[in-house]
């Protein structure tokens, strides 16, 4: 009974009329089906361990901040779970919005660091921009349409048509700033100055994935809108290779992670914009488990090296660490995509599904990219290893002998550590044989994928795996000393047979300056629309506030006070003065009288 109700969900209630207006009616319905399920139990799962790990690392903050931050991640996940169990288009965006307020509030939870504040607030419009693609999408369904709901989509024409093409672009944009892919993605390494569980839970289980779960949940509007679809794939494949490129020359170690989830991310719009929605999905689950593992176990680390985020100020924490170190590992290769841990599995399914779908222009290309993108994954990944926790430790480490985290934190950070190991036995397509679990399950909504594995995926996906463990393995070579490295690491000839390379950085100084800039995204946006909107305002104020508007202000009230001054002068409590004034006026009111008369 109970495995019947788990695999056999589709449930449209709705609980009042919010708004009746002639034939227009608003619902306040939710939906719940396969996917609203899954999308509920990461957000529920993984965002609990994560929620659990806070308890610990924020017992530090007075009474206040830590109420505040428990009041805002709540409202944060019931954002999340009212977005994805929203059953009509309002709901939706009133679920997206709230998703982005609590992102704002949590971000710049330490309001009295100017950089935290600046970060809230470069998240909050960002995403407001994402917001009116929505709006403006919804707009468009609904005047095409007349609907609100999403129903079974009945009201989406079988062949393409403009309006949805315009439609499917706008709820692109609201995917792409939320998910922080190109180019609204500036947002997400800055919300790093957030709390580390704030990090976790925005990277992991809720934020990054809800583009994911809108281009899987509107796949009627994009399976038909063609042009659209591609370009998520296109927008997903950029973002990824882009995102890892960056992420090899960062220093802090949670801004790695932040680009290495822009990156995977990007992997997911990749599946969804191929048609392959089971295997974006799968990703979506497998990086909650390990991305929430490497944000919690990072968050370890900081906590014991006196919160210290620069990964070149470490060394030598392995062993130190004894349960944070393998734990950091585990993620590690499973973000690197290492056989048999659940990284390995969701990727290669998602490579294999795009690399295997016929007759598709675009599908080669963007594989292409994601090959690549999985070396670089390797490569950055192995960097953060191996200068975070090999060789011998940093002369300027803050601390010499740190201490692991208390249970409260650790124990959520082994079960992840244990999901990240074992999940991948759910879907294991990826050989060509095996589980298909989480397909299955989503096949009710999404469908299945609509061509068969290539006879070559296997070999693509052996390639794919031996190429990124041998870039993890050339960052040893790169990034540990000579004297440092272990001669039984590599059959006892590593010592002897390798020479002390010379940092790449060195030979391309210009690449370092672009990568280190981020491609000078935030320098362009700066250009184009920062500084020229504060010139709109300092000439407006100059020219506009000052002389126009305090201008006619000044001047009303300046002649009111030089009229009452006249008027003043009169009020001089003389009688004389006041009997000339009468005489006056008698004098004038009857000069007027006699010309009248005569005249």
């Amino acid at each position: 009974m109970l495995y019947g109700y788990w695999t056999d969900v589709n449930v449209d209630q709705t609980y009042w009329t919010w708004i009746r207006a002639g034939s227009f009616v608003l619902p306040v319905n939710l939906l719940l089906d396969h996917l609203s399920l899954f999308m509920c139990l990461v957000i529920t799962g993984v965002g609990g361990l994560i929620v659990t790990y806070a308890v610990g690392y924020m017992e530090h903050e007075s009474d206040a901040s830590y109420a505040r931050f428990f009041c805002y991640m709540d409202v944060f996940v019931f954002s999340m779970l009212l977005l994805v169990l929203a059953g009509n288009f309002v709901f939706l965006i009133v679920g997206w919005a709230l998703v982005g307020l609590s992102s704002y509030l949590l971000i710049g939870f330490y309001y009295w660091r100017p950089a935290a504040v600046v970060a809230a607030r470069k998240a909050f419009v960002m995403n407001v921009i994402g917001d009116v693609g929505m709006i403006l999408g919804t707009f468009v369904v609904f005047l095409q349409s007349h609907a609100t709901t999403y129903g079974n989509f009945g009201w989406v024409p079988r062949s393409d048509s403009g309006y949805l093409e315009l439609a499917a672009f706008l709820f692109l944009v609201g995917a792409v700033a939320k998910s922080a892919q190109l180019p609204l993605h500036t947002w997400l390494p800055d919300a790093m100055e957030g709390p580390t569980p704030v990090s976790a839970l925005i990277h992991a289980a809720t934020m990054v994935t809800a583009g994911v779960y809108l281009v899987g949940r509107l796949h009627p509007i994009y399976d038909v809108a063609a042009v659209a679809h591609h370009t998520v794939a296109i927008v997903g494949a950029v973002t990824a290779l882009f995102a890892a490129t960056i992420a090899i020359v960062q220093v802090d170690i949670k801004r790695v992670l932040a680009y290495s989830t822009m990156s995977q991310i990007g992997y997911m719009f990749l599946a969804v914009g191929m048609g392959a929605y089971a295997a974006g999905f799968f990703h979506l689950l497998s990086h909650a488990f390990f991305k929430a593992l490497l944000f919690m176990s990072a968050g370890n680390v900081i906590h014991a090296m006196d919160d210290e985020q620069d990964m070149r100020r470490y060394g030598g924490l392995w062993g130190q660490l004894r349960w944070t170190s393998p734990s950091f590992l585990i993620g590690s290769l499973a973000l690197v995509g290492v056989f048999p841990l659940v990284g390995f599995f969701s990727k290669e399914f998602v490579l294999g599904a795009v690399f295997s779908k016929p007759d598709d222009p675009v599908s080669i290309w963007v594989w292409v990219v994601g090959f690549v993108t999985a070396v670089l994954t390797g490569f950055y990944t192995g960097r953060m290893w191996w200068v975070a926790f090999w060789g011998r430790p940093s002369e300027t480490r803050p601390v010499e002998q740190p201490h692991e985290a208390p249970g409260v934190m650790l124990i959520p950070v082994l079960i992840l550590a244990l999901l990240s190991t074992a999940g991948g036995l759910v879907q294991t397509s990826a050989l060509g044989f095996g589980t298909t679990l989480v397909e299955d399950y989503l096949k009710p909504v999404v469908g299945a994928l609509a061509w068969p594995p290539s006879p070559i995926e296997l070999i693509v996906t052996i390639a794919t795996f031996a190429f990124g463990v041998l870039a993890f393995l050339g960052a040893y070579l790169m990034y540990v000393p000579r004297s440092e490295r272990r001669a039984a690491f590599l059959d006892g000839v590593a010592e002897v047979a390798m020479a002390q390379p010379r940092p790449w950085s060195e030979q391309f100084p210009r690449l370092q300056a672009l990568l280190e800039h981020k491609y000078y995204f935030d320098e362009l946006y700066d250009f184009v629309f920062i500084r020229p909107l504060n010139w709109i305002a300092s000439w407006g104020d100059r020219r506009i506030d000052r002389t126009v508007i305090d201008g006619s202000l000044t001047g009303v009230a300046a002649l009111i006070e030089d009229g009452g001054a006249g008027l003043g002068a009169l009020e001089n409590g003389y009688f004389r003065s006041y009997v000339l004034v009468f005489v006056g006026g008698a004098i004038v009111a009857g000069l007027i009288v006699l010309w009248r008369a005569f005249t």
